[in-house]
């Protein structure tokens, strides 16, 4: 039988915290620069920056964003200090669901769900278990 130590058992803990963190900083920095709209150049970008880049980050949700993806940074730091980069970065996939099935699910940012979107969610859930479920030799 396979046992999971303590320590493990955090690690695994902290990874699924900043993984989740980490896409929900990107729910939120997509729900407030939907309200901003679109920046349709390079040049509009770099007049919005060079503007104060006031604009976009008076919107609540883009700085909701910043604060909860920097949280998640935090966390992913003690990942990497606890876990094989070789494990751990692959697992950062999981985001990919996350980020599809809250875009999906929150009518404020209204994205679509497809098969091809539903399958290619199930490839990368398929490649994390893969990942997962190697050891070292």
């Amino acid at each position: 039988m396979l046992r999971i130590s303590r320590q493990s058992w955090v690690s695994i803990g902290l990874l699924l915290l900043s993984v989740s963190l980490m896409a929900a900083g990107q729910l939120c920095m997509r729900r407030g620069m939907l309200a901003f709209g679109p920046i349709e150049s390079p040049q509009a970008f770099f007049n919005l920056v060079w503007s104060g880049i006031v604009a976009p980050m008076s919107i609540g949700f883009v700085w909701l964003g910043m604060i909860v993806y920097s949280i998640a940074i935090m966390v992913w730091l003690q990942v990497l200090s606890r876990m094989d980069l070789s494990i751990a970065f692959p697992m950062m996939s999981l985001s990919y669901v996350l980020v599809y099935l809250g875009a999906a699910l929150w009518p404020a940012l209204d994205e679509a769900i497809t098969v091809g979107r539903l399958a290619g969610t199930g490839l990368i859930m398929c490649g994390v278990a893969l990942v997962a479920g190697s050891r070292r030799s």
